[in-house]
């Protein structure tokens, strides 16, 4: 009879390095969708974060044998996601540092025309106020509350200490709010 418990990640990865396609597809089908959130904020564009994702994938896997035994996955394949995230910033902030662009956000569950039009409105506000956070604010914010990532798994992934986190995240919440503050102001007309 086959064992139909679910793999753990360890098991996954073991099974990974040997060959073990089934296994890789197993890790990218349970983190995806945090790779992708975490992508989307810190690219600030959801047709991009695709593409982010899956090279962060291709990368995860030729990378595998780096995994140690006692790392956690998660934080470990997040931290790769956001780096290519960034990477993939820098590369289109040269090629065009003019323009902003701003990720698409539909919400989960609305009943009506006037909630959607009020939660596209919002998300619009929230992602204006996240595209003006430097870089640093927005990846603590996207590991801790968009990729729904624990305060220790958001240090591994960053690769700073548990009260770095801590403290980038307050400091970058304060920044969010004043930014969606000045959203919230009405416009002064001439």
């Amino acid at each position: 009879m086959k064992d139909l418990t679910p793999a753990t990640d360890a098991e996954l990865v073991r099974r990974a390095r040997g060959g073990d396609r089934a296994a890789f597809g197993e890790i990218v089908r349970t983190y995806q969708a945090p790779a992708l959130r975490l992508a989307t904020i810190i690219s600030r564009d959801s047709s991009e974060a695709y593409d982010i994702v899956q090279e962060a994938f291709v990368r995860a896997y030729q990378a595998l044998p780096s995994v140690r035994a006692d790392e956690s996955l998660r934080p470990w394949l997040l931290r790769i996601v956001a780096n290519q995230a960034k990477n993939s910033q820098r590369s289109r902030w040269r090629r065009d540092r003019h323009q902003g662009r701003q990720a698409a956000l539909r919400p989960d569950e609305v009943s009506g025309p006037d909630e959607i039009a009020l939660s596209e409105v919002a998300a619009q506000g929230l992602l204006a106020a996240l595209a003006r956070l430097s870089a640093r604010d927005r990846t603590v914010l996207a590991c801790r509350y968009l990729a729904d990532m624990t305060e220790s798994e958001t240090a591994s992934a960053l690769g700073v200490a548990n009260g770095t986190v801590k403290s980038r995240t307050a400091r970058a919440l304060t920044h969010l709010r004043d930014g969606l503050g000045r959203d919230l102001q009405p416009e002064d007309h001439p």
